[in-house]
C-alpha cells in the first residue's frame, strides 16, 4: 500500500467518528451492513463446504461404479476362462477346430457332429446357471465353428466380433462393449449385444478357437450403474469413444417421449442415444434451434473422451438439457467412459434452501436498514423542526432573541437580552441543521476555551446552555463596532499609529492566551472587532476561539495533527505544511498578516485558487508593505511586520508579548491620539454596524493535509 493511499485511509478513518456522531442512524445502518457482510461470508463458506461435500460424494459414487465395473469384467473373464478350460468343452472345441481344418468338411457336418452335440450338452447348463444367453465358437480363420443356431456355422465372423477374435488369437480373455449385431447369429436379431470371450488351446498350448458367451447389456452390465446413484434424478451410465450410451438410462421413458430414442417397447438408450448437448432444457418443452447432427457432445462426455477425468459442481447441461453436476472418468483398458450425475437442483437442494433463507434475511436486513434510515432522517428533521420552532418563538433559555445580526455556515448570532436582568447580550447559536454530538462538542469547547480568558481585549463569555429542543448556544458581551476586514474595505489603509495601537491590543489578548497554553490559530481581520467602550475608542476585541488548540500535544482538545486549519490568507507556513508544529509564533505570523492588511489594504498574496495561495504562503516572500502600498511606510514598522512574516518560526518575535514591546518602540507608536480616535468614531458612527461575533468563521477552512 502506497503512502498516499495510507494517508487517505487514515483521514477517512479519522473522520468516521465524526460521521457516526453526526448521524446516529449510521450506527444501525453500519450494523446492518456488518450483518449482511457476515451473512454473505457465512453463505459463501457454506456454499464452498457444500460444493466440496457434493464433489466428494460424486467422486465416491463414481469410484464405486468403476470398482464394480472392473469387478464384473473380471468375473465375466473368469467365467469364460473357466468354461473354456473345462476338459469336456475344451475337447469338443478342439475336435471342431480339427474338423474345420479339413476344407472338405461342410458346415452342416460340423453343426451335426458329435463334438458339436457334446459342446452343446455340457455348455448350455453352465450358460443358464450364469445367466448367459447363448454362445458362439470362432475359428482362428475368422469363421464360426459352433453355435446353438446351426445355420450360422461356417459363416464369416461379422465386424462386431473382430475385437473378440483378435484378443482370443492373442491368447487373452476379453469383454466386449455393447454393439449392434450384424448378421443373424441368433434367432433374436433385435437389440444390442455384448460378449465375454476366452481362447481355447490345444494340447500344444496353441490357440485353436475362441469361445464367446453372449449376454444382454440391459442385464447385469446396466444394473451395475443403477446401484450407486443419488436421489430421484441421479444416474450413472457408460458410453463409448463416440459419446454413445452403452447402458440403459433411468429416463428411457422420458427419452422416448422427447424423441431421442425409438418408441418401440423393447428399445432402450443403449446404442440409441448419443450424449449431445441440446443447448436447451428439453424437459421444459424447448427444442434445439439446430438439427442434432450439428450439436456438440456434452461438456462431460467431451472431457472424458479426451481423457480429462474430473468433477463439476458448478453445473453443466446433460443430454436432456437439464443442468446437472457430476463426476466422470475414462477407462482406457475397456474403451469406456463412466459418469455419475444428479440434477443441480437436487444436488444443491439444501444449499438452495439456505440461499433462499439468506435472501429473505438479507431482504429483511435491507428493509430494516431502510426503515432505520428513514426513521433516523425523520427524527433528525423533527429535531431540526423543533429547534427552528424554538427560534421562531424568539426564546433561548433565559434569553429573548431580538434581532439576527450575523449568520455563517455553522450558525447565527442574535442580539438578545436576558429575560430577568434585561442586560443586552449577543447569543451565538449552533445551526439547527448541523446540531449533533460532534458539532456540539466543538461548540462547547469553544466556549470553555474562551471563558478561560479574562483580558479586556478578548470577548467576554457570560453563559452557555442547551435548550430542551436541543439548541446549543452561548451568550457573550454585546458589542457595537466594526471588524478590521470591513474597516479596511470601507475606509482603506489605516494610519501607522492606528495600526500599531490595534496590533498592541491584539498582542495583549494573545499574550494571555499563550501564557495559559492556548493558540488561537485563526487570527484574521474578520475575527478582530473595533468598538467603543465608555470614553475609550478603538478598543479591540478578539473573537472566535473556535479553532483554538493547546500546546500540550497529548491533550484531548488538540486538533488532529493531519488537519490544516485556518484562513489561507493569514495562515503561517507551518500551519499549512506541518500542523502539529504550530505554537504561539504561528499566531504572531497571523498578526503580521493582519498588520500588512491594515497598512496596505491588501492581503499578502493574490491567488485564484486555495492550493496556489497555500503554496505561496509556504514558499514565497511577500512584497514589502511600502512597495505594495505605493507609499512610504516607516522603516522600523515595516521591518517588524516583515519579521513577523518570516517563513521559519525562529525568525519571528518569540511571542505576542515580545511583539507588543517591539511595536511600542516603533517611531509611529504614539502618533495615533485619543483625540484622533474620538474624531474618527464621531464622524463614522452612523456607518458602523452592530457586531458581536465573527461571521461564524465563514472564510475559515479545515483542509485535509494533502497539499
Amino acid at each position: 500500500m502506497t503512502g498516499s493511499t495510507t494517508a487517505w485511509l487514515a483521514r477517512r478513518l479519522a473522520r468516521l467518528p465524526l460521521l457516526l456522531s453526526k448521524h446516529l442512524w449510521v450506527w444501525p445502518m453500519l450494523g446492518a451492513v456488518l450483518l449482511s457482510l457476515t451473512g454473505y461470508w457465512v453463505r459463501t463458506r457454506v456454499e464452498e463446504v457444500t460444493r466440496a461435500e457434493l464433489a466428494s460424494r460424486l467422486s465416491a459414487l463414481l469410484s464405486a461404479d468403476v470398482a464394480a465395473l472392473r469387478l464384473w469384467f473380471s468375473e465375466q473373464e473368469s467365467d469364460a476362462k473357466s468354461f473354456a478350460s473345462d476338459v469336456r468343452i475344451d475337447g469338443a472345441i478342439v475336435q471342431l477346430a480339427a474338423m474345420a481344418k479339413d476344407s472338405n468338411t461342410p458346415p452342416e457336418v460340423l453343426a451335426q457332429s458329435e463334438a458339436a452335440h457334446t459342446l452343446h450338452l455340457y455348455l448350455i447348463p453352465l450358460l443358464q446357471s450364469q445367466h448367459y444367453l447363448d454362445y458362439v465358437v470362432l475359428g482362428t480363420d475368422g469363421r464360426i465353428l459352433a453355435s446353438p443356431h446351426a445355420r450360422q456355422v461356417g459363416r464369416v465372423v461379422p465386424r462386431g466380433y473382430q475385437f473378440l477374435l483378435q484378443r482370443g488369437r492373442g491368447g487373452r480373455t476379453a469383454v466386449s462393449r455393447p454393439f449392434a449385431r450384424e448378421g443373424n447369429l441368433s434367432q433374436r436379431a433385435e437389440g444390442p449385444t455384448m460378449f465375454v470371450s476366452s481362447p481355447v488351446r490345444a494340447t500344444n498350448n496353441a490357440v485353436v478357437a475362441v469361445l464367446c458367451l453372449r449376454m444382454k447389456p440391459e442385464g447385469e452390465f446396466s444394473q451395475i450403474f443403477s446401484v450407486a446413484r443419488m436421489g430421484e434424478t441421479g444416474e450413472a451410465y457408460a458410453f463409448d469413444h463416440r459419446g454413445v450410451m452403452l447402458t440403459a438410462s433411468r429416463f428411457d421413458r422420458e427419452l422416448k417421449i422427447l424423441g431421442l430414442i425409438p418408441k418401440s417397447p423393447e428399445a432402450t438408450s443403449i446404442l440409441n442415444l448419443q450424449l449431445l448437448d441440446p443447448e436447451v432444457d428439453l424437459e421444459t418443452g424447448d427444442r434445439p434451434d439446430r438439427p442434432r447432427r450439428f450439436l456438440s457432445l456434452t461438456r462431460m462426455a467431451a472431457a472424458a473422451i479426451r481423457g480429462d477425468d474430473g468433477v463439476d459442481v458448478q453445473g453443466y447441461r446433460n443430454y436432456r438439457g437439464v443442468r446437472v453436476v457430476g463426476a466422470w472418468a475414462w477407462l482406457p483398458e475397456f474403451g469406456i467412459g463412466v459418469a455419475t450425475e444428479v440434477s443441480a437442483e437436487e444436488g444443491f437442494q439444501t444449499l438452495y434452501m439456505l440461499r433462499r433463507a439468506f435472501t429473505v434475511l438479507f431482504g429483511l436486513v435491507v428493509l430494516s436498514g431502510v426503515a432505520i434510515f428513514a426513521f433516523g432522517l425523520l427524527v433528525e428533521r423533527l429535531q431540526a423542526s423543533l429547534r427552528k420552532s424554538a427560534l421562531d418563538a424568539r426564546r433561548v433559555g433565559q434569553y429573548v432573541l431580538l434581532q439576527e445580526i450575523g449568520r455563517g455556515a455553522n450558525g447565527m448570532v442574535y442580539r438578545a437580552r436576558h429575560a430577568l436582568l434585561r442586560r443586552p447580550v449577543a447569543i451565538k447559536l449552533l445551526s439547527p441543521e448541523l446540531t449533533n454530538e460532534a458539532s456540539a462538542a466543538r461548540f462547547e469547547r469553544e466556549v470553555q476555551m474562551t471563558s478561560q480568558l479574562t483580558h479586556p481585549n478578548t470577548v467576554a463569555i457570560y453563559d452557555y446552555g442547551r435548550t430542551p429542543e436541543g439548541l446549543f448556544y452561548y451568550a457573550m458581551e454585546y458589542l457595537h463596532g466594526i471588524d478590521l476586514d470591513q474597516l479596511v474595505r470601507k475606509f482603506g489603509p489605516q494610519p501607522e499609529g492606528r495600526v500599531i495601537h490595534i496590533l498592541r491590543q491584539l498582542c495583549g489578548s494573545l499574550a494571555e492566551a499563550h501564557r495559559i497554553g492556548l493558540i488561537h490559530r485563526d487570527i484574521k481581520p474578520a475575527n478582530i472587532l473595533l468598538t467603543r467602550r465608555d470614553d475609550a475608542c478603538d478598543v479591540v476585541k478578539v473573537l472566535d476561539f473556535g479553532l483554538v488548540t493547546t500546546l500540550q500535544r497529548d491533550s484531548p482538545d488538540r486538533a488532529p495533527s493531519h488537519a490544516v486549519v485556518g484562513t489561507p490568507h493569514f495562515m503561517s507556513p507551518e500551519a499549512i505544511a506541518e500542523p502539529a508544529r504550530v505554537d504561539g509564533r504561528s499566531d504572531v505570523y497571523s498578526v503580521g498578516a493582519v498588520g500588512y492588511w491594515l497598512l496596505t489594504g491588501k492581503t499578502l498574496f493574490d491567488s485564484e485558487s486555495v492550493a496556489e495561495l497555500l503554496e505561496k504562503q509556504i514558499k514565497v516572500v511577500p512584497q514589502r508593505a511600502s512597495d505594495r502600498l505605493g507609499d512610504p511606510v516607516s522603516a522600523d514598522l515595516e521591518r517588524l511586520v516583515m519579521r513577523c512574516l518570516a517563513k521559519e518560526p525562529e525568525g519571528r518575535p518569540a511571542g505576542a508579548r515580545e511583539l507588543d514591546e517591539a511595536l511600542a518602540r516603533c517611531s509611529a507608536a504614539q502618533t495615533w491620539t485619543m483625540v484622533q480616535s474620538e474624531r474618527w468614531w464621531t464622524e463614522h458612527a452612523n456607518h458602523l454596524e452592530t457586531v458581536s461575533a465573527p461571521k461564524m468563521a465563514e472564510k475559515t477552512l479545515v483542509i485535509a493535509d494533502r497539499l
